[in-house]
């Protein structure tokens, strides 16, 4: 890969760009721009990171644990490198932990929370009038004060008609929905004050959840070791140029990837080596890394005097240069006064005109 452009090299390339807008730009040349370089640097640690952890399994019933490998010390056991290429989480068992127990519920079921047993649920047999709300079940007597088991609900044909009142016997007098009584029977439980227990299906018990059924448990003391992928990313000495962000992708980056005992590059500068070198500490559990280093450099063109366009160059892929204008500062203040001063007479003409 060839070394950063030279200045001849940058000033031939604006040159030819300047030539080709001069039409539109007049007859500026590349001696009007000052030239200064900004040296991006995208680098990042992607560290391969090793975790064991070691808690209490218990599990339902009978567990077959006899292909899981046994180990005394979790931090002493050495991984078999074919299992370290998989990259996959190791469970592992601890020697002499495994035991079988009885579950606390005995026989793999449990009284059910939502009945407590009894199959059932209670459910209030009444319920108020849907026609009245139980306010003005009769006019001529309330407070009936029986205890007999309420009416169905009716569905009366108009809302404001009355019939004859079940309890104190006056025509057209109570409600045509509860016959007067206020309320009505519970469609639920069709007013015996009790419903089938659904959670349980009205059995009184329901399925353990410590061993789902099966009314014992394995237990041992498990070991895990798993394996992370870990980015760290380098922050950036300088943020790439907004005005070209997008198109950088297009440029000719310089790529460096290096293994855990790789040397950095020679020619990485200094500011970018102490840079880099902040981050190369190494983690707890870290077992391999790759340490990724892009860099690009881009010269900017600005203006030495007044001016509305910056220009900027970086080698491209087949390695040429790629000049890349975008408005100036001054521009781009230049454009925004001018659709101020549009807008002001805008408004005055519609004020005018009206």
């Amino acid at each position: 890969m060839g070394a950063d452009p030279s200045e001849d090299e940058v000033r031939a390339a604006l040159d030819a760009q300047l030539a080709r807008c001069r039409g539109k730009r007049g007859v500026r040349t590349s001696a009007y721009f000052h030239l200064d370089r900004l040296h991006l640097l995208d680098a990042s640690v992607v560290r391969y990171v090793e975790k064991r952890t070691e808690t209490t399994r218990d599990e339902p019933g009978d567990v077959d644990l006899d292909d899981r490998p046994v180990y005394d010390v979790l931090d002493d056991y050495q991984v078999d490198p074919r299992e370290l290429r998989l990259r996959k989480s190791l469970d592992l068992v601890k020697r002499d932990t495994v035991s079988k127990r009885a579950c606390g519920c005995g026989n793999g079921r449990r009284q059910c929370p939502a009945c407590n047993g009894m199959t059932y649920r209670p459910c209030e047999p009444a319920q108020p009038c849907p026609v009245c709300a139980g306010v003005s079940p009769c006019t001529q007597y309330l407070g009936h004060g029986r205890t007999t088991r309420p009416p169905k609900a009716r569905r009366p044909v108009r809302a404001e008609e009355r019939v004859k009142c079940e309890a104190c016997g006056t025509p057209d007098s109570a409600c045509g929905g509860c016959q007067g009584w206020g309320k009505v029977r519970c469609p639920q439980c069709q007013g015996r004050g009790r419903v089938p227990c659904t959670t349980c299906t009205s059995t009184g018990t329901v399925e353990c959840k410590t061993c789902r059924g099966r009314g014992a448990l394995t237990s041992w003391a498990a070991g895990r070791i798993t394996w992370t992928s870990e980015t760290e990313k380098v922050p950036w000495p300088y943020r790439p140029p907004k005005r070209v962000t997008s198109q950088l992708n297009a440029g000719q980056w310089q790529e460096n990837t290096l293994g855990p005992e790789d040397p950095l590059p020679d020619d990485l500068s200094p500011s970018h080596r102490s840079l880099v070198e902040q981050h190369l500490g190494t983690v707890k559990g870290e077992q391999d890394r790759t340490v990724v280093i892009r860099r690009l450099t881009v010269v900017r063109a600005r203006p030495k005097g007044s001016g509305s366009m910056e220009y900027y160059i970086f080698k491209n892929v087949s390695g040429g240069l790629m000049v890349r204008p975008s408005m100036s500062d001054e521009g781009r203040r230049n454009t925004a006064a001018v659709l101020l001063a549009t807008a002001v007479l805008l408004v005055l003409v519609l004020l005018l005109v009206n």
